[in-house]
């Protein structure tokens, strides 16, 4: 199994009429620490059409362990991915989402551990409330409007750090309290 860090970036939350202003991901070892470079692929560059195309190819493959997605949200994510892949008619194995969902591409969503941290509260468990992440997201959408690409680099950069920082010490106590779990005799 190779897992990468994944996110993306969107002009909005419309996965059918809004744009991906990029896609990102970085690949990690066995213990959830990055083993190669954080790769930000950008529209403002090409496309969008350009980076979801150089995404397909390796996302998609024929071991579905090959690209397993770790990241905050997925859902939203990977929504936006497989409608942008059947908008640009690139070849998919299942042509249901669930499937392609639960299925066809394994990952790992960090956002329910957050939700148990967080005392089972939605409110308060994003990535900027759980971490020293500074800001949410909506802001890339005004930064992309306005050209300032340079700041929505750095909030990647910013994002997947904070977020790497959150998966090692989830990684850590979730490690520690395993043995704890069986019913004590």
């Amino acid at each position: 199994m190779t897992n990468y860090y994944f996110d993306i970036e969107s002009e909005g939350f419309d996965y059918d009429k809004d744009q991906i202003i990029t896609i990102q991901y970085q690949p990690l070892d066995k213990d959830g620490k990055p083993s190669g470079e954080l790769i930000i692929l950008k529209s403002w560059e090409s496309s969008e059409e350009q980076i979801v195309k150089e995404f397909h190819k390796i996302f998609i493959s024929d071991n579905p362990f090959s690209f397993t997605a770790i990241g905050f949200n997925l859902i939203f994510d990977l929504s936006f991915i497989y409608s942008k892949f059947k908008k640009y008619n690139l070849p998919l194995k299942s042509k249901d989402f669930m499937q392609f969902l639960f299925r066809d591409k394994p990952h790992i969503d960090i956002k329910y551990s957050c939700i148990i941290a967080n005392n089972l509260d939605f409110k308060g468990s994003g990535l900027d409330k759980m971490t020293d992440k500074k800001v949410d997201g909506k802001v890339v959408i005004e930064w992309y409007n306005n050209k300032e690409y340079s700041k929505i680099e750095e909030y990647i950069k910013e994002e997947a750090e904070s977020f790497l920082f959150a998966l090692s010490i989830m990684k850590r106590d979730l490690n520690n309290s395993k043995s704890r779990w069986k019913k004590q005799k």
